[in-house]
């Protein structure tokens, strides 16, 4: 049997077995249908998914939402708060420069939390799985906690 290696995050899959957008979207749509024990990881999933795929995190500002969300989510409790005003500063379309991705984006792909029918289990393995995603990106750590300030006084 072939395995298939996704370029971006990694994940090996066989042949017949469902690649990373195919997990994504059993994922969104559990998470649609099953709101109540699943959709306080919504965000985390996606952003952690998003920066594991370049095609989610091509534009500056598109990086900048799903960076600073993990940034969020990691370093500031999940601010709501700072998660809407980092929105608002988005919609802004302030200018950014987007740096480099990079080649490793974490040691856990979509896999890790495919599968998990327990809402605790599950939302344990998404921390995981952020946390080796925000990881990957401990070079632009930094530029998140700019881009955070910067959205704080809604600089442009």
């Amino acid at each position: 049997m072939a395995e298939r290696v996704c370029a971006e995050c990694g994940l090996r899959t066989g042949a017949g077995e469902p690649d990373c957008a195919a997990l994504r979207d059993l994922l969104l749509a559990r998470d649609f249908e099953q709101p109540a024990p699943y959709f306080g990881k919504h965000r985390l999933a996606v952003d952690s998914y998003c920066v594991q795929h370049s095609a989610y995190v091509r534009s500056a500002k598109s990086l900048a939402a799903h960076l600073c969300g993990l940034c969020v989510a990691l370093e500031r409790d999940n601010d709501r708060a700072l998660l809407e005003q980092l929105q608002r500063w988005l919609s802004t379309n302030p200018p950014l420069d987007r740096p480099a991705l990079p080649v490793h984006r974490g040691g856990l792909t979509i896999a890790h939390v495919s599968g998990i029918d327990d809402p605790r289990a599950y939302g344990a393995a998404v921390d995981e799985w952020a946390r080796s995603a925000w990881s990957a990106y401990s070079a632009h750590h930094e530029l998140a906690r700019q881009w955070l300030a910067m959205s704080a006084r809604g600089h442009r």
